[in-house]
């Protein structure tokens, strides 16, 4: 049994639905339903590694959530910092198990209150994602991601970090849900339909019908980007959503440029290569 076998079933053994990813990278093996599949089934582990024996491991967010913290943003942004100023505004965040991604940045673990439903979401802070969604996922150690120039990135436990994932303290929660603003006061348009219930999807939807804004259209492809495939959208698809919302767009950008920008999202994200 090696590392990989042995760790998975170790994460299913504490609670974790774990399930297969394609070796170095972060898309689910060729054949399976990626989440969907996630299980804490000791046979179907031993199956799945048994025939993929250095098949990366995700783990579902489902009992947890994880403040994805970009050390090297594009922007030039540290996430430390931005959660820096969040905990020197807000309060001290626990102490609780911290991942290094194969990035170089840090994966923030904390359990979700029961019953409670978290909202997934891309730049909640600069440099700083939420990964809570139920069927989003994270990959975990001893993964590996082989990125563009040839460097192995491994994911590995922060040395000194707790073992136990802390419970979300109240005012991070709380803080969150305000921040999603999932629920808005219902509207009454000029044509008299009453629209209800409208929520980030209902905005996402019609962005892509109205297409981006000049100047904001190359913040608008990678924010659309990310929120899709957070939300698990076939990347084929993805693509194809974010060109036709570019081909909506008062003045679109050229077709090469919308690809630079989704590839870039998509690399980050998923390991698309």
């Amino acid at each position: 049994m090696n590392q990989y076998e042995q760790s998975a079933l170790n994460y299913a053994k504490s609670g974790f639905e774990v399930f297969p990813l394609t070796p170095n990278s972060k898309t689910p093996l060729k054949g399976t339903h990626g989440s969907k599949d996630a299980t804490t089934d000791t046979e179907q582990i031993k199956t799945w590694w048994h025939d993929h024996p250095t098949a990366n491991i995700g783990v579902t967010t489902r009992s947890f959530f994880v403040l994805d913290v970009d050390v090297n943003h594009a922007d030039g942004q540290d996430g430390r910092k931005s959660l820096e100023v969040l905990q020197n505004s807000k309060g001290k965040l626990p102490p609780t198990h911290i991942v290094l991604t194969a990035n170089g940045g840090e994966h923030w673990y904390y359990q979700k209150p029961q019953g409670m439903t978290l909202p997934q979401k891309i730049a909640f802070l600069k440099g700083v994602d939420i990964k809570a969604h139920p069927n989003n996922y994270v990959l975990v150690p001893p993964s590996q991601i082989a990125h563009p120039d040839g460097h192995i990135g491994v994911y590995k436990t922060k040395p000194g970090s707790p073992s136990q994932i802390a419970m979300a303290p109240t005012w991070l929660t709380d803080f969150i849900l305000a921040y999603n603003h999932a629920s808005k006061p219902t509207q009454q348009p000029s044509n008299g339909v009453v629209k209800r219930y409208r929520t980030e999807t209902t905005e996402r939807l019609e962005s892509i019908a109205k297409g981006f804004l000049t100047g904001q259209r190359n913040d608008g492809v990678a924010r659309l980007t990310g929120y899709l495939l957070a939300h698990a959208v076939d990347v084929e698809l993805v693509l194809k959503l974010i060109q036709y919302a570019n081909s909506n767009s008062p003045e679109p950008l050229p077709d090469a440029e919308v690809e630079r920008t989704f590839m870039s999202i998509a690399k980050r994200e998923l390991g698309v290569k």
